[in-house]
């Protein structure tokens, strides 16, 4: 073999912690696979991925799609791509800086989202490619410890799909921090109910997190609350049931997410906002965590203390109805939260 040969096929041992299918595919045998110049290429690039990142990615998903390659040597490359995205992913998350007293840093945080989802893409088909029935029928004969690549794989998958998670949950918290000093000045400018010095304080901190002070509560819970939506449906594995790294991080963005709708509601109740104060509220209700342990009880009971709240703000509304439509209207948001508080009620019975 030649030197390139040679580094691919260290390379492919390392993978599949035996190297008889390849070292066959390649240097002859039962599959033998001519070496030409992209096999050639991926070989030398391997060699140098670290400083040669994106010429190695593209070697790597152009040999991955070679449908004439044998399935061991495509589903190879596509470990190895997956792992060099996940190295780029890493290095972004460890540059990236958050701090509630600093401005959201929102070029840098696409950037290391970019690059997590970029990983945990690569990660999946290189997880499915790896798995892939009809090459584990083909070097199970050769390579016993196949189970252990497999299971290597699919661990590495979820390390990147924490990676990203984690990136969601400091969205969450950096936009539900300064909605919590937007609410102060809210409440402050509506009623007079903050004080003096702690609507000083609030104004301070979105003056340092680059926020005008009429900034408004419920826009900045409304970008919290979708962030935990994408990361529950980011959490999504094939086959991962109850009680895997995957279904808690779905769990705790779940109960995340209804707590932030929560605050979502009131935000809107407190503006005389009634039909957006229904809608948050009912959509808090229905969130069943999967791993329900992680939806503690006092969680659960603010929720529905907040339900509750905006379902007294529709009997208010109905009697100061002054026309038909607007009693309706009433009525109908006033049934419509009764009926989720329902079968919320029955739901935290069960857990």
């Amino acid at each position: 073999c030649s030197a390139a040969q040679e580094n691919l096929a260290r390379h492919m041992a390392e993978s599949v912690c035996a190297a008889g299918p390849l070292l066959r595919n390649l240097c002859g045998g039962p599959r033998s696979v001519a070496v030409g110049p992209l096999l050639q290429m991926y070989g030398q690039l391997l060699a140098v991925r670290d400083a040669q990142e994106e010429a190695f990615l593209v070697a790597a998903d152009t040999l991955r799609t070679q449908v004439d390659l044998p399935r061991d040597l495509r589903a190879s490359a596509s470990r190895t791509r997956a792992s060099v995205l996940f190295k780029k992913a890493a290095t972004s998350f460890e540059a990236l800086h958050i701090s509630f007293e600093e401005p959201w840093p929102e070029a840098a945080f696409e950037d290391a989202l970019g690059h997590a989802a970029a990983a945990a893409e690569a990660y999946a088909q290189a997880l499915a490619e790896t798995g892939d029935p009809e090459l584990i029928k083909e070097v199970e004969p050769h390579v016993p410890d196949w189970p252990k690549v497999l299971a290597h794989v699919s661990a590495a998958h979820t390390e990147v799909l924490k990676l990203r998670a984690e990136l969601r949950f400091r969205q969450i918290r950096w936009h539900s921090r300064q909605a919590e000093h937007a609410r102060v000045l809210g409440e402050r400018a509506r009623k007079g109910k903050a004080s003096a010095d702690d609507a000083s304080i609030a104004a301070e901190a979105l003056e340092k997190a680059g926020l005008p002070m009429t900034t408004e509560e419920q826009n900045l819970l409304a970008v919290s609350a979708d962030a935990c939506e994408k990361l529950v449906g980011e959490c999504i594995r094939d086959g991962d049931g109850t009680g895997s790294e995957t279904s808690l991080l779905r769990s705790r963005a779940e109960a995340y997410r209804a707590l932030v709708l929560k605050d979502l509601a009131i935000a809107h109740a407190l503006v005389h906002e009634l039909e957006a104060a229904v809608g948050h509220a009912v959509a808090a209700l229905d969130i069943r965590v999967e791993d329900s342990i992680l939806y503690t009880t006092e969680a659960a009971e603010q929720v529905r203390a907040a339900a509750e709240g905006v379902f007294v703000l529709c009997g208010q509304e109905l009697r100061a109805a002054d026309t038909q439509l607007r009693g309706e209207q009433a009525s109908f948001w006033a049934a419509k939260i009764a009926t989720a508080m329902a079968k919320f009620d029955h739901y935290r019975k069960e857990c």
